[in-house]
């Protein structure tokens, strides 16, 4: 399909034609001066460098060195270089050298560099992705379910530990 750039059409249109790229490559920073107390939810990539009291759900969530979150963290993917006291659940976990990490970590696979601070309990997931069980209850920030016990010692899986 070719796109004339002289005719002038309305956004949706426009949107529609350039498939609407722009959604997931531009990530929600949180600077170092801003501190959250509540819930965080994004479709998309959320870059924190300030502090979150409350938990935070996105499709990818990265926690830079200045970083802290004292809840929960579910996505996709999550990379930690700064500190998370909570539940951090996610397909993949990146815990980088730099890191404090004090809760739950339930992954599929998981990377910890040399020098990260870890005082955790390790759970795999099945098969099942993050956000497939998690798909249409935004509401709900209630992370574990009723029949899975977290601090229950499991299989490492795939662990690779860095250094």
């Amino acid at each position: 399909m070719q796109v004339n750039m002289f005719l002038r059409t309305n956004k949706t249109n426009e949107a529609a034609v350039l498939g609407n790229t722009t959604k997931k490559t531009i990530p929600s920073v949180i600077s170092n001066e801003l501190h959250i107390l509540g819930n965080l939810i994004s479709d998309g990539h959320v870059d924190i460098d300030g502090s979150i009291e409350g938990n935070v759900k996105a499709e990818q969530a990265t926690i830079r060195a200045n970083g802290r979150v004292s809840g929960d963290v579910v996505a996709e993917s999550v990379h930690v270089y700064g500190e998370v006291r909570g539940l951090i659940r996610a397909d993949s976990v990146h815990l980088y050298s730099s890191a404090r990490v004090e809760g739950v970590i339930m992954h599929q696979s998981l990377t910890v560099e040399d020098g990260a601070f870890i005082d955790a309990k390790f759970k795999r997931l099945n098969d099942k992705s993050v956000h497939a069980e998690d798909k249409g209850n935004m509401d709900s920030m209630s992370l574990i379910e009723d029949n899975e016990d977290p601090l229950e010692p499991s299989p490492l899986g795939n662990l690779r530990l860095i250094g």
